[in-house]
């Protein structure tokens, strides 16, 4: 027996007209797996004796992803299916055709007997140093199926040295990036046909129209979803006939979206996805996400816009000259941004009350003070009773205050 052909290890093989990555056996997958079919259908998970076998995922070329147990490729005991518009069916399955529904009593415990959710992006002590000795080093982080995870730092910190490294642009120093299982490097043609990537700077073609770039890209991919497509494009008000390179930065920025999602992949990596996007139309690329969320699909996103994290993701990685130094909750996120209010006070010398009943202070002019609150609302409610207060607004701030907890008092430049 090849050393290669012994019973688990990893190996990428040609295998029902697709390619197969993971454990084998006797030359035929064996063990834990995944398989792209030249149509996008995916197997992940289990396999035995060259078919899908125990628990997995499908996922399916018209957007339908089923999660359970497969009896020799088919659905075939419990599991759930989650269809492209979003319904549900959990229960029994026999070769393939659903048999019956569970009472909430039987599913629980059946679920509680199949594999918890899998990640899908996995980066494992990854390091990739350049020549001047910048880059990342020794990430280590997840991100399960159906999250969507935030990637948060200032210019030159390393998230777009990470996102090289998952698209398999650059091969890692030290340690490895894994998406469903593939190893980022070795296998990135593969991973990229179920991949929705937006890049922070888009490069396109400036000569052609928009529909011209999409019908490119289409036929590179092999896919030709137009159903999804036109949707997406009419969903961002997008008239793609022009020339790109008389679109404005918004309509670029829309024509990048629509590129990244009209394939309907299993997983996305979108760095600044709503830079030069109106209010509007960023407040539809949210709702987008969320959709795609509760389809089962993977979200790695790079962003400057706090608020956008925090509707979209489930939690946030914070990167600091190339090292992670936290990944939290997003919720605990927003709970630790110091809010500043605006307070506008009738007599300028009111703004030493303030200062003497020990509230910190920022900008100063005339009778308006900038008051920076963490969780002493009663110390800062009280101060402002004490005075006569003409105005009280609410500073929006972005994420260089967040970052004053990772990154201490230093100007940190975007």
């Amino acid at each position: 027996m090849d050393e290669t052909d012994r019973p688990g290890r990893e190996k990428s093989i040609a295998w029902l007209g697709g390619e197969y990555y993971g454990e084998i056996s006797d030359s035929v997958p064996h063990g834990k797996g995944n398989l792209i079919l030249p149509d996008g259908t995916r197997y992940e998970g289990d396999w035995k004796a060259g078919k899908p076998h125990g628990r997995g995922i499908v996922t399916y070329p018209g957007g339908g992803v089923y999660g359970g147990e497969i009896k020799e490729g088919k659905r075939d005991g419990f599991g759930k299916y989650l269809s492209p518009d979003g319904k549900s069916t959990v229960g029994l399955w026999q070769q393939g055709k659903f048999i019956k529904p569970l009472a909430d009593s039987q599913q629980s415990k059946l679920k509680a007997k199949l594999k918890e959710p899998k990640d899908v992006i996995r980066i494992e002590s990854l390091s990739f140093i350049y020549r001047s000795g910048k880059g990342i080093f020794d990430l280590t982080f997840s991100v399960g199926q159906g999250e969507a995870f935030g990637f948060l730092g200032p210019n030159g910190a390393g998230k777009t040295t990470t996102i090289r490294n998952l698209l398999g642009f650059t091969r890692p120093t030290k340690g490895r990036c894994l998406i469903n299982n593939l190893d980022c490097w070795r296998n990135s043609p593969l991973i990229q046909q179920g991949l929705g990537y937006l890049p922070g700077e888009i490069t396109f073609f400036d000569e052609m129209t928009g529909t011209q770039f999409l019908s490119l890209i289409t036929a590179l991919r092999g896919d030709n979803n137009k159903k999804r497509r036109e949707g997406l494009l009419d969903r961002f008000e997008l008239d793609p006939a022009g020339r790109i390179r008389r679109m404005s930065k918004g309509m670029k920025q829309k024509l990048g979206i629509v590129t990244a999602f009209m394939h309907d992949p299993a997983a996305y990596i979108l760095d600044e996805p709503t830079s030069g996007l109106d209010p509007l139309m960023q407040n539809e690329f949210v709702e987008l996400v969320l959709e795609e969320k509760e389809r089962g699909k993977t979200f790695l996103m790079s962003s400057h816009n706090f608020e956008e994290t925090y509707r979209t993701c489930d939690r946030a990685g914070i990167i600091r000259e190339g090292q992670l130094v936290a990944v939290e909750d997003v919720h605990s996120l927003k709970s630790s941004q110091r809010k500043t209010y605006l307070v506008t006070l009738a007599l300028p010398d009111e703004i030493e009350h303030l200062r003497s009943a020990g509230l910190e202070l920022g900008k100063i002019s005339k009778n308006t003070v900038e008051v920076i609150v963490k969780d002493n609302y009663d110390q800062f409610t009280a101060a402002l009773s004490r005075c006569n207060v003409t105005g009280l607004d609410v500073v929006t701030q972005g994420l260089e205050q967040l970052f004053l907890k990772y990154y201490g008092q230093e100007a940190l430049p975007w």
